[in-house]
């Protein structure tokens, strides 16, 4: 399924100051994966281009330079894909202004046919970029995110509110890693946060020790037996929780609670985990909620009793 709507960018005949967006938006596209811009879009007769850029090949001997002719043609609005017609004079158009290769910018896809025309057309190169591979270099490259954000922003905002980044809010990053294995735990190799607690019946007082994450399954079961002796039982947390703003201001304030209710007594080691898996989870929640996590917050509130912030085993 499509991320980015080309639909954002208003079709070319409708006027309004506008209708050269769809161009000038393939003039920055170019520009910023590393393309040099001999000829930028201009209003009028443009003789079977739309843009001109040069492409700088590295050699051992020397350098090659190979000019090409861009035609852009924005059709996300119709849906229809770029046909033969709509591209009737290319090798006269390339011969006119002495292009070596030509490129199809189509903000939907060619058609077979105009992929035939263009393949058979002898001495020179081409490429087609339509709606998918411009969305994956948009999406990818670091370069082309602020042309995302600028010519999409709708369609930017919803995707990269449902695909977070780590905030660069520190000079260095530590990672969360498994005690056990060592691996790295983070949205896509998830873990828990496991803690183990003893309640004395006669003082009233609940200990907290033992704080580590690790992943699910094995290395839980192995430091599980490592770690539950002397009366304490272990009680977790999923790790995506610390992750979740909400959630984590919730997982701040436990924290803050517990340290000052007389009857919890964290054992330093606790303690000292507790705080660096808050500032090591902070950066992965400087930004928008997804709907993955909404929907999670919504079931958590149907979950009858939570434990100092962990589920109880």
């Amino acid at each position: 399924m499509a991320i980015l709507d080309f639909k954002e960018i208003p079709e070319a005949h409708k006027g309004g100051g506008e209708q050269d967006k769809f161009e000038l938006f393939s003039r920055d596209f170019f520009e910023a994966i590393g393309y040099k811009i001999e000829s930028s879009p201009g209003r009028g007769a443009d003789g079977g281009k739309d843009l001109i850029v040069k492409e700088i090949r590295k050699g051992i001997a020397s350098d090659t330079e190979i000019r090409w002719l861009v035609s852009c043609k924005h059709k996300a609005h119709s849906g229809s894909s770029v046909s033969k017609t709509d591209e009737p004079e290319i090798y006269d158009s390339l011969k006119a202004h002495d292009c070596q290769g030509f490129i199809g910018f189509y903000s939907t896809l060619p058609s077979s046919g105009l992929t035939a025309k263009v393949e058979s057309i002898r001495d020179i190169e081409h490429q087609f970029f339509d709606s998918s591979k411009i969305e994956q270099l948009l999406l990818t490259k670091n370069e082309c995110i602020e042309i995302a954000k600028r010519y999409f922003p709708n369609s930017y905002k919803s995707w990269s509110d449902e695909n977070p980044k780590v905030a660069q809010i520190f000079s260095s990053h530590e990672p969360i890693k498994c005690k056990y294995c060592g691996s790295v735990l983070d949205r896509e190799n998830p873990g828990i946060v496991v803690a183990y607690t003893k309640y004395d019946e006669i003082t009233n007082i609940k200990t907290i020790r033992n704080q580590y994450t690790c992943c699910i399954g094995d290395c839980d079961s192995f430091l599980k037996h490592r770690h539950r002796t002397d009366g304490f039982m272990d009680a977790w947390a999923h790790l995506e929780d610390y992750f979740s703003p909400l959630l984590f201001i919730k997982n701040v304030m436990v924290f803050v609670n517990e340290l000052n209710d007389p009857c919890i007594e964290y054992h330093e080691q606790a303690f000292e985990h507790e705080k660096e898996l808050l500032l090591s989870s902070f950066p992965h929640v400087c930004r928008n909620l997804t709907h993955s996590e909404t929907e999670h917050i919504k079931m958590l509130g149907l979950v009858p009793a939570f434990l100092g912030g962990f589920a109880q085993t």
